[in-house]
């Protein structure tokens, strides 16, 4: 994996073809990642499996930068400590909507961030507003709230971590964003790691050591989770914000159909009907803004 991240960053592959093949590239490992956090949320809870998962993420990014000897530097240190806590936060609500939902419904709302990452930057950020921006936000709303109502007779508790976990990540982007402009991706993920084992450290007691399949479990998944974070954050140097973002969803479908074919987790109408309203709005904004014209 490591010989494929260099190909990619060395090769002809360039600015946003470089971006976009990396975005995807870590779509795949996070849709991977989140089927093997559900298979092991079935024995561990979610705040266990995030620890671990950031363990393994910890101790697989020093020996990254012990093998390259690089040193461990943080540069500007607000964005790289935003990253770390707003991303360590989300992550954990996200895991947890896993254990308590399913891995496909809790990846949809998640993956809702582009939205507050829209909401974040014109309100805060003071970027301008444009009226196709208010009508993508109240269609993806309107597909989160048909989600949220799609007769399944999901775990409440998990939709609303789920969604939290959506909008705390759309903050966490814009940090993500700003600390890769200086930030080696692998301190970047590593602020994530440090914070999240803090985080979710009080899972550990009572302790009960995990058995050899476990461990097998979080190791794929600490490793998918890893490079999948290398991946996303190396390739949104060269895109902007919003197209960025947009590209992320695509790990919705291959996560759901995941769950479907490991996991025989159920899909209603209205849950795909939601989806699709939620994407709509995610893509609406952009798409027009970004449209030729003449």
């Amino acid at each position: 994996m490591n010989m494929y991240l260099k190909r990619l960053a060395h090769h002809h592959l360039h600015g946003e073809t470089r971006s976009l093949a990396l975005i995807h590239l870590s779509n795949i490992l996070f849709a991977a990642t989140a089927l093997l956090i559900a298979l092991l949320s079935q024995s561990r809870g979610g705040y266990y499996t995030s620890f671990a998962r950031f363990l393994v993420g910890t101790l697989l990014a020093f020996s990254h930068l012990a093998f390259h000897k690089k040193p461990f530097v943080i540069h500007k240190k607000k964005p790289w400590i935003g990253r770390g806590v707003f991303g360590a936060l989300a992550m954990t609500l996200y895991y947890v909507s896993i254990d308590l939902g399913t891995a496909g419904r809790a990846s949809l709302f998640n993956n809702s961030f582009p939205i507050f990452v829209a909401i974040i930057a014109i309100a805060f950020l003071k970027e301008p507003v444009f009226p196709v921006t208010i009508l993508s936000i109240i269609i993806a709303f309107a597909g989160v709230a048909l989600v949220l109502a799609d007769g399944s007779k999901g775990n409440l508790l998990a939709d609303i971590a789920g969604l939290a976990s959506g909008m705390i990540a759309g903050l966490s982007y814009h940090f993500n964003k700003k600390a890769s402009m200086t930030e080696d991706p692998v301190i970047i993920y590593l602020g994530v790691c440090l914070v999240g084992m803090l985080f979710n450290v009080h899972s550990l007691f009572p302790l009960s050591p995990p058995n050899l399949s476990e461990l097998v479990i979080l190791a794929l998944a600490g490793l998918g989770a890893y490079w999948a974070q290398v991946a996303i954050t190396a390739g949104l140097r060269d895109i902007d914000t919003t197209r960025g973002s947009i590209h992320t969803f695509f790990k919705i479908p291959l996560t759901i159909a995941g769950g479907i074919f490991f996991f025989s987790n159920t899909v209603t109408l209205r849950f795909i009907a939601g989806s699709i309203l939620l994407i709509t709005g995610i893509l609406l904004d952009r798409l027009v803004r970004t449209r030729p014209e003449g």
